[in-house]
């Protein structure tokens, strides 16, 4: 494109006759000069408008084409009228040009007015022969030409004299008489006419033009006065810009045909089809190596109409037979053979070629598993066919994208075959397999991932959502951990057993255990793959184990030290009193009454223990009836009141509610009797324990609450752990072994309640513990 300079710019601000548009790089009018606003009547509303809105409707359209091109330097000249502001028109010749302005870059576009109203004969003329468009003037009706100014001369090859004065039907310029004769009807009805057509020159060579035509008035003599401009090397631009569009859908097309998940033979014979339409050909097929490569086979084939099919013919030619078009492929890349343009073609593809028809033909190698599969042919049988640079490329890059589809259906096929053995070794060993690929997070699962959590197979949807959803909120952070350090190479595996959900709503325990097995080429992990195992069994049965690991330490404690304890106490009282020593009656009546109590104690002891040791081989059966709580409440306040007198402590119970339930009496007795006696055992001299009794529709609450020492609030979070032995002793020394809690706790939840407690240090604990009041359903209890 030209530069205009300042200095030009500013003498075309003044102009009175030619039009000037300054604009931005996108068309946006930022300036124009004295002949805008006067001529065209324009004042600064057009400011920030588009240019192209200065022409007629009817020729938006070409403008908008060849705007684009002239702000890349393709189009210089613009040859449509601009249109005043009110009504009518002005002919003008438009120039493109770029230049600085306000230190900025700019589009110009100067415009010559063309007007008989402002300029003279002399200097029409002087306009029209210097001119860079063509231009002709001649007859009103078209007939004849009077003059062409020098551009239209050395486009068309004539000179002045073959051209003055000649009828235009005998220079034979329009390539179609046919449109020049409609093209003349439209400008003699409306007085202008503009377009597209196609023009001869002297050589033959053709044109295509885009054209204005209007009625031109030069020293009061009527014209007719036609502009045109040569867009051929648009055209054809436009034309190979359209087949590279036309390319592009063609891949597009073929990539989406094979990203698809059809059945893969009918996705090649699409292909084939949309190639073989796009290419013209007569014929495509897709040809493998076989038996050890000593012959070919023709695995699919694409015929146009009218073509016969080759397939059967050639599902076995000997590789030998035509020897040279092997060597081509390994060798060249490409076999390309016509047998019109090229001559030096081997005897053995002569005669095989001519065997089946072909007059040209384009062939690639197929490379599946970086070895050559096979070749893609391109056969035409009619025409002898030219392959452009383009073409070929195009075939190219078709050929190898059917390469990658084979070489990816080779890989699924032998990853299928592989997978079936791995699912029936693992179906054996009744484990699951998972494949994580860590690019895209998508996770592939077998079904026994989710068959052994009770799940039909596609019942659950493969995915890590899914699954992330059944891992245990507790135990997913640890698995992710875990993961975490294998993947930075802080473990060889990775491995770790967390709870998922089964579809019944439990839990079972899965061992994981996988490797990264892939990484990128600068050592990121790009793949992951692995096991689930069911471990449930062996999880319960190591929890079994320990509680009996925990019951075996619960009793040597027990009896050496809660046991040994109390007994050894005997063993000294009573030698203390068969001695010799004389005793005071006051002193023997205080350590019989010692031993009295210890004896109660080792009692209720060794009851405990009896009845726990019971409880956890299931021995104790499970006898529930209606009872009324008030009685077993009544019976234990009374065994226990002599020993709540000794602490000078109060024992407070409503005995006027009365309350019943559904339970095992001789469960809720012992529950009972051992509250109430860790309560005396806790609350120093001359505190009060209080029973209380409530109840609603469904449940019986009982509370045991005392004004002792009350618990921390670590102590009370470990008062029922089996594997945590608590003891303390009580306000007077009183000792005890923690079974007795462990026993209510265990006698509750075989009635259907629960248990809980809450406590104060320093300000007392209450007991609650629940039971039904009707019969219910076995597993249900009341969660306070």
């Amino acid at each position: 494109m030209n530069f205009i300079s300042e200095e030009r710019l500013n003498q075309l601000m003044a102009d009175e006759l030619d039009f000037l548009f300054i604009m931005d790089m996108d068309g946006k009018i930022l300036f124009t000069n004295i002949a805008t606003h006067s001529l065209l009547g324009y004042g600064n509303e057009i400011l920030g408008c588009n240019f192209i809105s200065l022409y007629l409707p009817q020729h938006r359209e070409e403008v908008g084409v060849m705007f684009p091109l002239a702000a890349k330097g393709d189009v210089e000249h613009c040859p449509f009228p601009l249109q005043k502001k009110g009504r009518g028109v002005v002919p003008v010749d438009t120039k493109f040009y770029v230049g600085w302005w306000n230190e900025e870059n700019v589009l110009v576009a100067v415009a010559t007015n063309l007007s008989a109203h402002h300029f003279t004969q002399e200097v029409f003329y002087q306009i029209f022969n210097s001119a860079e468009i063509m231009m002709v003037l001649a007859s009103t009706d078209g007939r004849y030409i009077y003059n062409a100014n020098q551009t239209f001369r050395k486009a068309s090859g004539y000179t002045i004299e073959e051209l003055s004065g000649q009828e235009l039907t005998d220079i034979g310029l329009f390539l179609n008489e046919e449109r020049f004769h409609r093209i003349m009807t439209r400008y003699v009805k409306t007085g202008t006419a503009k377009g597209e057509a196609t023009v001869k020159n002297k050589s033959g060579e053709l044109m295509t033009c885009l054209f204005s035509i209007e009625n031109i008035k030069i020293s009061d003599k009527d014209y007719l006065f036609a502009v045109a401009t040569d867009i051929t090397g648009r055209k054809q631009v436009e034309t190979k810009m359209r087949y590279l569009l036309y390319q592009q859908k063609l891949l597009a097309d073929v990539a989406q045909l094979f990203n698809t998940t059809d059945d893969f033979n009918d996705t090649i014979n699409k292909v084939l089809h949309l190639v073989g339409m796009h290419s013209g050909v007569s014929r495509i097929n897709i040809t493998k190596v076989i038996d050890d490569g000593k012959y070919y086979s023709t695995i699919y084939e694409w015929c146009a109409e009218g073509i016969s099919p080759l397939i059967e013919l050639t599902k076995r030619v000997s590789v030998d037979s035509i020897p040279d078009w092997s060597k081509q492929l390994s060798e060249l890349g490409s076999v390309l053979i016509d047998f019109k343009n090229v001559t030096d073609i081997s005897d053995d593809l002569k005669s095989f070629l001519q065997q089946i028809g072909v007059k040209s033909v384009l062939a690639y190698p197929l490379y599946v598993q970086n070895a050559i599969w096979g070749f893609i042919a391109f056969d035409d049988c009619v025409r002898h066919k030219v392959w452009q640079p383009e073409e070929r490329h195009l075939m190219h890059v078709i050929s190898s994208n059917i390469a990658s589809a084979l070489d990816r259906k080779a890989y699924i096929e032998q990853y299928k075959n592989s997978e079936l053995r791995l699912r029936m070794a693992l179906a054996g060993a009744k484990e699951g397999m998972w494949d994580w690929n860590l690019i895209t997070d998508e996770v592939y699962f077998t079904d026994s991932c989710f068959t052994m959590l009770g799940f039909d197979a596609g019942e659950v949807e493969p995915t890590s959502r899914h699954w992330n959803e059944l891992v245990h909120p507790d135990d997913w952070p640890l698995a992710q951990k875990a993961f975490a350090e294998h993947r930075l190479g802080g473990t060889e595996f990775y491995e770790i057993v967390f709870r998922v959900r089964t579809k019944d709503g439990g839990w079972k325990w899965i061992l994981d255990h996988g490797k990264i097995v892939e990484s990128d080429v600068n050592g990121v992990p790009t793949r992951a793959v692995g096991t689930h195992i069911d471990m449930t069994q062996q999880k319960e049965t190591e929890h079994k184990l320990q509680e009996l690991l925990t019951t075996k330490d619960k009793l040597f404690s027990i009896i050496s030290h809660d046991l040994r304890g109390p007994i050894g106490s005997f063993m000294q009282v009573i030698e203390l009193l068969t001695s010799d020593v004389e005793i005071a009656p006051e002193m023997q009546a205080e350590l019989l009454n010692e031993l009295k109590s210890m004896s109660r104690n080792t009692y209720y002891l060794l009851e405990n223990l009896l009845n726990w040791s019971r409880s956890q081989r299931s021995e104790i059966e499970y006898a529930p009836r209606m009872i009324l709580v008030n009685d077993v409440v009544t019976e234990n306040i009374s065994l226990l009141k002599g020993t709540a007198l000794q602490k000078d402590i109060t024992l407070k119970f409503d005995t006027e509610v009365y309350v019943n339930a559904f339970a095992d009496y001789n469960m809720v007795n012992l529950i009972l009797r051992n509250l109430l006696s860790n309560a005396i055992k806790f609350t120093p001299q001359g505190g009060v324990i209080e029973v209380l009794l409530t109840h609603d529709d469904e449940w019986v609450a009982v509370t045991v609450k005392d004004s002792g020492v009350g618990m921390s609030q670590e102590v009370v979070e470990k008062l029922f752990e089996r594997d945590h032995y608590h003891s303390t002793y009580g306000t007077n020394n009183e000792k005890g072994s923690g079974l007795g809690l462990m026993l209510c706790s265990d006698f509750v939840k075989r009635n259907g309640g629960s248990l809980r407690v809450e406590s104060q240090l320093g300000k007392g604990s209450s007991f609650i513990f629940t039971l039904p009041l009707h019969g219910i359903p076995e597993g249900e209890s009341l969660v306070l």
